[in-house]
């Protein structure tokens, strides 16, 4: 199996072991990414060299050119700098497609089949909670809504309250990493929609939005950072202040994934929050969570503890070359001249190493690398509900936990929990890889939602 010498991103890009022969990259090849959106990756060749663009038709009428194309008889890779995206894939002869991972924040698996009649031909997984939501009559009423965040970026997103005059207590929720509408889709599933129709019925008001650059919302997405993404969230919070129907003395954070990482940051900071829940909220520095992060997905892999080890010494080189750095540009220097090192060290192609190395001199993750969770929560005087799946490989649940009940200690009103046979997205799972996100059915555990509604209701009273 071949073994990809950087794992990168929120999630590890190794490759499931699989039966490979040869195929010719060139061509016009489509995917569902997150089950929903299409995708379509252009390939070129000529003279002996690949170029690469992509679409979104869904996302309106653009191409983005790709920075890096790698290409093998079994391996296709590339890389789009302006949107922090990647893909790397590896050939499956029985499929007929390429298997593979696109990174934009977090990982997110993406199967690349020849397009047919130029169309993308995938079906939609079935998502059994989402269609009875659809269905059923709903005790709350969801409006658009739009607000504005710091240095002229205006949000869009959706307020939903229970039927009913109010003032009800309310929730902001804050998305994990990666390019998030209001609903949080993450491989097929709208998880913010399941959460929020959970809340709603439990008599909570709800506000979820589009980050910055996406759906509506204006703003760079690509240039934005955890940072600019907690001014969003705050945002969010202080126009929830200004609504008849919101109870303010009872206004709370639910953060999922890098949410987690934003909300007690926000917490601190804005006197309007009075609780807080973490949703497999990172409790340890960024490049820690990482490293754990991929060895966990490499092992579920199947990758022997001889790969698991070289792979962690590299990441690990990288990551601190990352923090060493006095600035982004410095950053992308000292990238340039380790990616020349590598590839010669290791007679590896430079292309490929340049591939690998483009999404960790992004702005986002030149600040993720260097993050802490720890000051802030340390301050964090408000209620706390932490909760991980036990079995989730992206942030993991028992080191993260501690570290996040060692950070709380004098806070008197803070529970962490760990939940068995969920997942990341808190999903009941087999074994926690994200390569199953997208054949599990279930968006949200039923255990995970009452464990949030019944503790956000026992602490709005």
């Amino acid at each position: 199996m071949k073994t990809l010498w950087v794992l990168l991103g929120v999630a590890a890009l190794l490759l499931m072991s699989m039966p490979t022969f040869a195929e010719e990259a060139a061509g016009d090849w489509g995917g569902l990414l997150m089950g929903q959106l299409h995708v379509i990756v252009h390939i070129r060749k000529d003279g002996g060299q690949y170029s690469a663009t992509l679409e979104s038709p869904d996302q309106g009428k653009f191409v983005l050119p790709a920075d890096t194309v790698t290409t093998t008889p079994d391996h296709l890779a590339f890389a789009i700098v302006k949107i922090n995206g990647s893909y790397d894939g590896k050939w499956d002869e029985a499929k007929q497609a390429w298997i593979g991972t696109w990174t934009q924040g977090q990982a997110m698996p993406l199967v690349l089949k020849r397009l047919v009649d130029g169309k993308v031909v995938a079906e939609a997984p079935k998502r059994p909670q989402e269609e009875a939501i659809m269905a059923a009559p709903r005790p709350y009423t969801s409006t658009e809504v739009i607000f504005d965040s710091v240095a002229g970026v205006r949000l869009t997103g959706a307020f939903s309250a229970p039927d009913g005059k109010g003032p009800f207590p309310a929730v902001v929720l804050i998305a994990g990493s990666g390019p998030h509408t209001r609903d949080e889709d993450v491989a097929g599933h709208k998880v913010f929609m399941v959460l929020a129709d959970a809340l709603n019925r439990a008599g909570i008001a709800v506000l979820r939005y589009d980050k910055r650059g996406m759906g509506q919302s204006t703003g760079d997405y690509a240039r934005a950072t955890t940072t600019d993404f907690a001014a969003d969230a705050d945002a969010a919070v202080t126009w929830l202040t200004q609504r008849p129907k919101v109870d303010p003395a009872h206004i709370g954070l639910i953060g999922h994934s890098e949410g987690g990482l934003i909300a007690p940051a926000v917490a601190v900071h804005n006197p309007s929050v009075s609780f807080v829940v973490l949703m497999a909220g990172p409790g340890l520095p960024g490049d820690q969570i990482l490293l754990m992060q991929q060895a966990a997905i490499a092992r579920a892999s199947g990758e022997s503890e001889t790969n698991i080890s070289a792979s962690q010494k590299t990441n690990k080189a990288v990551y601190d070359m990352i923090k060493s750095a006095q600035s982004l540009e410095d950053a992308k220097t000292k990238a340039a001249a380790m990616a020349v090192e590598i590839a010669t060290d290791r007679k590896i192609p430079l292309a490929e190493i340049q591939t690998g190395l483009a999404p960790i001199t992004t702005p986002w993750f030149y600040e993720f690398i260097r993050s802490d969770p720890r000051p802030s929560l340390e301050k964090v005087k408000p209620p706390v509900l932490a909760i991980n799946g036990a079995l989730d490989m992206q942030v993991p649940p028992k080191e993260d936990l501690a570290a996040i009940k060692e950070a709380l200690k004098n806070n008197t009103d803070a529970t962490t929990i760990e939940l068995p046979g969920l997942n990341h997205l808190f999903q009941t799972a087999k074994t926690g890889s994200p390569s199953e996100y997208i054949e599990i059915e279930e968006t949200l555990s039923p255990v995970a939602l009452k464990t949030i509604t019944d503790w956000v209701k026992a602490h709005s009273r």
